[in-house]
């Protein structure tokens, strides 16, 4: 009983509830998913499976940025790797809070696959913060395009406030990983901090041990994160290949849009507001930022899918987004099975001591 008065379970068990209650919801509420379906609303099916199709080419260019960082240095590295670990990562972002999950589960798996610690966060970090930098500036772009659209709506006070958040959270963010990247000082007492406490709670043994480790793997982390920007041409396709991504995961509300039968509105206002929702979202610590993610849709979407299309809209975006990706990327956690095997083990001898 104790076992499942944890925080984490409460949590996991407090977010599936709010998934499925979200679900329900849109689906069985009314102008729900159901009441258009019992509707003579025409539903134009090629254009869902576009949206199917572009949510996997989405998972494509994940695994190919992925490629392009740790092929350079790693011959061996195979796209079949590239495409396990990009996958792997999505499964732990998708379940975890504010996706903290991902990159600690790719760096695992990379350094399954013969990988320095080091060297594979260096590259994963660098990944993040170029990822950051492209959807900052896909942002600005957005509010400059649809600059009259946000003035215009009732609520431009608060869609405002959320942007200008959104702005502050993801800029933080990428600051905040810039500085740990380059400053090799402060990441140093950073990390050691954390290794001492660790420690403290009999987490970490052999602390000494631990810290000569740890310091070699910083020394490979901060080599590689200076040899990067030596390397224009692989920040250069990578940019493309991440800018192509961030292409894909919007046109799906495109490809919904289409789908139900509205054609006025142009492909770039579509992505636009779905990179609003993605900025707001990202301000949610919860695993999938369940419940923001779909109050942000029905917010900035409401202008387009019109004639009591906006609920069914934004729970089949949802369950392509977020829903479809957790399912195709659920049989990958298998390889940090032995990752989740190893930290079990772990808390029983600690428990047993």
């Amino acid at each position: 009983m104790k076992k499942f008065l944890k925080p984490k379970y409460i949590l996991n068990v407090a977010v599936i509830g709010l998934c499925v209650g979200i679900v329900l919801y849109f689906f069985f509420s009314k102008n729900g998913l159901r009441d258009l379906l019992h509707s003579d609303t025409p539903i134009l099916w090629q254009w869902f499976i576009a949206a199917l199709i572009s949510e996997l080419v989405f998972m494509v260019f994940e695994s190919s940025v992925i490629y392009v960082f740790i092929k350079d240095d790693c011959p061996s590295f195979r796209f079949i790797d590239a495409v396990k670990t990009a996958l792997l990562g999505l499964f732990w972002c998708a379940v975890t809070p504010s996706s903290t999950g991902g990159q600690p589960m790719q760096v695992y798996l990379l350094h399954s696959m013969n990988i320095e610690i080091g060297y594979a966060t260096s590259r994963l970090t660098q990944k993040f913060m170029l990822y950051q930098v492209i959807l900052t500036l896909i942002n600005i772009a957005s509010v400059i395009i649809n600059l009259d659209f946000i003035l215009a709506s009732p609520n431009v006070r608060m869609v405002l406030m959320l942007l200008a958040l959104g702005f502050i959270t993801q800029i933080g963010v990428t600051v905040l990983f810039l500085i740990f990247s380059f400053s090799e000082k402060l990441s140093r007492k950073l990390v050691m901090l954390v290794t001492k406490l660790l420690h403290k709670i009999r987490i970490i043994k052999n602390v000494d041990e631990k810290i000569g480790g740890i310091e070699k793997q910083l020394e490979e982390f901060h080599t590689s994160n200076r040899d990067i920007y030596k390397k224009p041409k692989l920040l250069t396709k990578a940019s493309i290949l991440t800018f192509c991504q961030f292409i894909a995961m919007f046109m799906v509300s495109y490809f919904i849009y289409r789908a139900l039968g509205f054609n006025t509105a142009s492909p770039a206002q579509i992505m636009s507001c779905q990179a609003y929702v993605n900025l707001m979202s990202g301000m949610i610590p919860i695993p999938g930022a369940s419940g923001a993610a779909e109050l942000g849709f029905t917010a900035f979407f409401s202008v387009f899918f019109l004639h009591g299309t906006l609920k069914s809209a934004a729970l089949i975006w949802r369950f392509i987004n977020y829903y479809l990706v957790v399912f195709v990327t659920a049989p990958f956690a298998y390889f940090s099975k032995d990752k989740t095997d190893e930290a079990k083990a772990d808390e029983e001898k600690i428990k047993t001591q």
